[in-house]
């Protein structure tokens, strides 16, 4: 009985490691990340004020002292996570952020949808009004998404990562 559970863990992580080691799968994980990330990096950095602190201030979740500097950060994290996702440097750690910033999002929109408010979340800023119980269903995804590139060992294929020297790619190997 052992003997098949550890066939059938086996074989359960076996199509896990497929799929994250699939290139051209890994290639459009990154693509699509980077242009969610850009796009809403973009349509915020238009008027961080109105489109980016704002949006922070209406979630209504972070305390006053801390929303304005959040607002003002994160569309310059985003354009970073973008930029290293299109360009494949610094790949882990770009596909960690949007990891981490889409369980946030998530995490928020779920808890002012639970308080039963209805607000314009203001992923995209300028570039498209949307409904945070709209894009909630964007966040998981990109997790999901950033998790494929996080761990895969074919994350590199098509960037300018593959240009960086070897024995650097090596040294930074948890976060390149």
């Amino acid at each position: 009985m052992s003997t098949t559970n550890a066939v059938a863990s086996r074989a359960g992580t076996g199509w896990l490691r497929a799929v994250a080691d699939n290139r051209y799968l890994t290639l459009v994980c990154r693509v699509l990340l980077a242009a969610i990330f850009l796009l809403s990096s973009v349509g915020k950095l238009v008027d961080l004020e109105r489109y980016s602190v704002d949006a922070v201030y209406n979630f209504g979740i972070l305390p006053m002292w801390l929303a304005r500097p959040f607002g003002l950060v994160m569309p310059f994290i985003e354009l970073l996570c973008g930029l290293g996702l299109l360009f494949g440097v610094l790949t882990r750690l770009s596909a960690l952020g949007s990891a981490l910033m889409s369980l946030a999002f998530f995490v928020a929109k779920a808890i002012v949808l639970a308080q039963g408010r209805s607000i314009e979340c203001g992923c995209f800023g300028a570039i498209i009004d949307t409904l945070a119980s709209v894009t909630i269903f964007m966040d998981i995804p990109m997790v999901l998404l950033s998790l494929v590139v996080m761990f895969s060992r074919s994350r590199h294929w098509v960037a300018i990562a593959a240009l960086v020297p070897k024995g650097w790619t090596e040294k930074l190997d948890l976060i390149w």
